[in-house]
Order: structure tokens, then C-alpha cells, then sequence
């Protein structure tokens, strides 16, 4: 009866003391551009930024005669957008902790019906491989669910010119929603520990 009530102790224990998960949504709005773009820097949000950019899409309209592109259109919270810098691959990855990537608005900056290729990685592993087809006259929400990750990869190919000019891969990024995965507390470790000791003494019990 003791052995019964200290693992129901214990399992209570175990569910008070696991960290919530609390969900982060990134609008890119409190980062300085001058409608030209400038380079996210690597601790931004608690994560590593690789070759994506912070436009202020609404200076970019000013600057260009009142044209933003798909810049504009993608903006879903003004002012700003990220972007993959120069059209090239860009990525995302975890500093010290994993996270879920939950879903973000994509968008073509030059070229609709766009294909964005993103992957998630933990631990060089690929878990998953997503590839989404964007406009480029409005926002699209694609949820990802990809979960316990530290690294993502955004790859943008094909599409035709929207605005005329030459074919461009970059692509406009807004409202990006993610979660950290929460460390283990001390509580929930004393508490496993806890649970392995009332087991290891009920199978030496006689």
C-alpha cells in the first residue's frame, strides 16, 4: 500500500513539475531596416538565423514608387517581413534548446506559384520534408507541426515572374510561430528518480 501511494506521489509530481510549452509568435516588426534589407542576426528570438533578411516592406514601397512586390503583399503585421537573402537556401536553427515549428504565412517576393521546400532536422537527421506552393499577391498560413527539431532549411525553386522582370526565388516570410522545447526541472528529475527507486525496491522485496 506505502509502494502504491509513493508512485502515485511521485506521478503527481512528475505532471506539476513538466514545463508548459508556450508558443512564441515572431512579426519580425521590432527589427531596424530601411526598406533595403538587412541581415537577421543570430541570437534573434533565441535562435540562429542563416542567410535570412528583415525588410521593412512599407519604406520598400516608398522607395520603389509605391511597388513592394510580394514583399507587400506577404506583409501580414506591419511592417516587416523576412525573406531568404538573394533568393539563396536559408535556415533556422535551435541555440541550446529544440523547438516545434507550428506554421508561418509564405509568400513569393517576384514569382507566383512559387515551391518552398522546408525541412526539419534533429540531430542531422531529416524527420520532415514539406514543400508548399506560394502566391505571390497573398499570404498563405501553412502549418508545419514539425516537432523537437533544431535545424530547418528553406529551399524556394520554380513559379513564373508575377511582376515582370526575370524569374526570382526569394520569398517573403511573416508570423512565424514556434515553441521551445522545455528543459527538464529539477523537480521532474528528482521526481523520475524517485519512481526508478520505489521499482528498484519492489523487485528486491521478498
Amino acid at each position: 500500500m506505502i509502494m502504491k501511494l509513493l508512485l502515485c506521489f511521485f506521478a503527481l509530481l512528475i505532471l506539476l513539475s513538466t514545463p508548459a510549452r508556450s508558443q512564441i509568435l515572431v512579426t519580425f516588426d521590432d527589427l531596424n531596416d530601411n526598406g533595403f534589407g538587412t541581415l537577421i542576426t543570430n541570437a534573434y528570438q533565441g535562435l540562429t538565423w542563416s542567410n535570412f533578411g528583415v525588410v521593412n516592406a512599407l519604406l520598400l514601397s516608398n522607395s520603389t514608387g509605391g511597388h513592394a512586390f510580394g514583399y507587400g503583399y506577404g506583409m501580414v503585421s506591419a511592417s516587416n517581413v523576412a525573406f531568404n537573402y538573394a533568393g539563396n537556401p536559408a535556415e533556422i536553427d535551435a541555440r541550446g534548446t529544440n523547438f516545434d515549428l507550428l506554421s508561418t504565412y509564405l509568400t513569393g517576393a517576384f514569382n507566383s506559384n512559387l515551391n518552398i521546400e522546408v525541412q526539419g532536422f534533429r540531430g542531422g537527421t531529416l524527420l520532415y520534408d514539406t514543400t508548399v506552393v506560394a502566391s505571390a499577391t497573398s499570404p498563405t498560413l501553412f502549418t508545419f507541426d514539425y516537432m523537437d527539431i533544431d535545424r530547418l532549411y528553406f529551399n524556394a525553386f520554380g513559379g513564373e515572374p508575377a511582376f515582370g522582370g526575370s524569374s526570382e526565388s526569394n520569398f517573403a516570410m511573416d508570423n512565424f510561430m514556434f515553441e521551445y522545447i522545455p528543459e527538464p526541472s529539477t523537480f521532474l528529475l528528482a521526481a523520475l528518480g524517485g519512481v526508478s527507486l520505489v521499482a528498484f525496491l519492489r523487485r528486491k522485496r521478498p
